[in-house]
């Protein structure tokens, strides 16, 4: 397949893949793989390093044909098993390739070196931090580890979680919080449905109440 600049790596060592035959796994994949920036350059201010790319996820459904949900649960996967990493910055989501090289071949010249997930390194050319190894999501000054993912996750679901971090991502006064993960477990909290004792009799509606005093509805104190 060919990009811009050339061409890239993708050896038949990759049918046996974990993620092959994930269809949106794969397709996402290689899309990035092709729409990666080759070589190191600014955008906005920003030093963008080869096998990395602003975009969205909405972009990424438009260009891939996925959509959003799609997208986000390929992104999931992929970042479970350290194929990619991502970073959310006021000018978008900056995903970077991990072993971004390894596709790439600046002479043009297709060799048979593939990677394959026991060949996978922890650094590469880019001089990667191994701190942002750990990182799950990350926006303005707030981050959320992958420690502390899996803690949240021991309660609430991986789509109970995405949606809190989109929301908390979305909250315009997001800036005024110290700890990504306080907040999502207090917001993730404050979602759980009451249960009866917590419901508050005072707070119903008097139509309710007499309903209740009536015996036609259930007093929710006593459920």
């Amino acid at each position: 397949m060919k990009n811009q600049n050339g061409w890239i790596k993708l050896h038949r060592q990759i049918l046996e893949w974990e993620w092959y035959d994930d269809i949106n796994c794969f397709r996402l994949f290689t899309h990035l793989i092709l729409k990666a920036n080759h070589k190191e350059k600014r955008y906005k201010g920003m030093v963008i390093k080869a096998g990395q790319i602003v975009t969205s996820r909405d972009l990424l459904a438009e260009e891939t044909g996925l959509s959003s949900q799609q997208i986000r649960t390929a992104i999931t996967k992929l970042k479970s098993t350290n194929e990619i990493t991502s970073v959310t910055s006021s000018q978008g989501t900056i995903i970077e390739v991990v072993n971004y090289d390894k596709y790439q071949i600046a002479t043009n010249e297709i060799t048979e070196e593939q990677p394959t997930s026991n060949q996978r390194a922890t650094t590469n050319k880019n001089d990667k931090n191994n701190n942002n190894e750990n990182i799950y999501r990350s926006f303005d000054n707030l981050t959320l580890s992958k420690d502390e993912l899996n803690k949240l996750l021991t309660t609430y679901s991986q789509q109970d979680v995405d949606d809190i971090l989109d929301a908390i991502e979305n909250y315009k006064d997001n800036k005024k919080f110290k700890s990504l993960y306080l907040t999502a477990k207090k917001w993730l909290k404050k979602n759980e449905p009451k249960q009866p004792s917590e419901i508050n009799y005072e707070d119903l509606d008097p139509l309710v109440k007499k309903a209740i005093e009536l015996g036609y509805e259930k007093d929710p104190r006593k459920c």
